[in-house]
């Protein structure tokens, strides 16, 4: 049975998830593993130290055993340029082809030094009867894809797709899910340094953020101000309702990044085509902030729920129990997405 493989190269970790085709069935979730990464090797989504992170990667391989060596690597960082870009119609190979020449107004990346690939949102015709589509432009500075390609490579992996983490997150935790006529949703996967912002009409992304923020930055707050050490951080922050300095930082930290959000919701919904958002789905290691889920919920006026990037998969021999995988779930949205986008090529 082919079986396809995700890689995910966080701020903190690189994770990977193998999902073999299920055929007429949903696709099996067979394998799962994570490799810590050293503070600094990847920072706000970019490969610092590929050594590093080459070296994560063949820890990952050998302690969790993947089957195959082909993998679909995401991308979340501020090299990365999303934009809504309305072009005279053509046929979708005809406009790849032709990208590159129509292109470089829309981005501040020089075109000769940018990967361009682009997602149709729909194609219609004004009243004079000119046809036009309307997609969203990504654009990928070529130095900062090669560097991730090449510390992969050279831990013996062929990457064969390189995809946005938002597009990933979107296949994972929005399969097939119809909501209503125009209910848009937006959905936040939070990483340590890098948070993925899409909102989507019943699958089709209108809005892409990535934002240099996460749960990092409470981390650091704290370690800073209570000079304590990045574990003992961590610990306080999971329990900070204990502490009244650690819980003013969290606060402040966590109001912050969360009024980030409401911006970007705000300016989406000034847009004049943005579709009314109704809910938020939420995941990512940064997520799991006590709290988190009910200040999102009263600052955008919103229900906010748990994603479950699981939710439409079986679980097939993962050496992982229930309990296991539940706590697992939340760092996957992306490695799961990037395994599924790989087997729809």
């Amino acid at each position: 049975m082919p079986s396809t493989i995700g890689l995910d190269i966080g701020s903190s970790a690189v994770r990977a998830v193998q999902v073999s085709a299920g055929g007429r069935g949903p696709a099996a979730l067979e394998r799962i593993g994570q490799a810590p990464l050293p503070p600094g090797a990847v920072c706000d989504g970019e490969v610092v130290d590929g050594q590093a992170v080459t070296d994560a990667v063949r820890s990952l391989w050998s302690a969790h055993g993947f089957k195959g060596r082909k993998v679909a690597l995401g991308l979340a960082n501020q090299q990365v340029v999303v934009r809504q870009v309305d072009l005279p119609y053509l046929p979708e190979p005809e406009l790849r082809s032709s990208l590159p020449f129509q292109a470089q107004e829309f981005i501040p990346i020089p075109v000769e030094q940018a990967i361009l690939d682009f997602h149709v949102l729909d194609n219609y015709e004004t009243e004079d009867g000119a046809r036009f589509s309307r997609i969203l432009l990504v654009a990928a500075q070529r130095t900062m894809v090669e560097a991730m390609t090449e510390c992969v490579r050279a831990a013996n992996l062929t990457p064969v797709q390189v995809d946005l983490d938002a597009f990933a997150m979107l296949r994972s935790l929005a399969p097939e899910r119809l909501l209503g006529a125009g209910e848009g949703e937006m959905l936040l996967d939070v990483g340590s340094a890098v948070t993925n912002i899409v909102v989507h009409d019943n699958g089709i992304p209108k809005f892409v953020r990535i934002l240099l923020m996460g749960g990092n930055a409470i981390t650091d707050a704290l370690t800073t101000a209570l000079g304590i050490s990045h574990e003992e951080a961590e610990a306080t922050k999971a329990a900070a309702a204990g502490h009244d300095e650690a819980a003013r930082l969290v606060a402040e930290r966590a109001d912050r990044f969360v009024e980030e959000i409401r911006g970007s919701l705000d300016f989406y919904s000034a847009q004049p085509e943005a579709i009314p958002v109704h809910r938020v789905v939420l995941s990512g290691g940064g997520a799991q902030l006590p709290n988190l889920q009910e200040r999102l919920s009263f600052a955008l006026g919103l229900p906010v729920d748990r994603g479950h990037p699981m939710q439409e998969l079986k679980i097939g021999k993962v050496d992982l129990d229930p309990a296991q995988l539940v706590e697992a779930e939340p760092y996957l949205a992306v490695a799961i997405g990037l395994a599924v986008g790989a087997a729809e090529v």
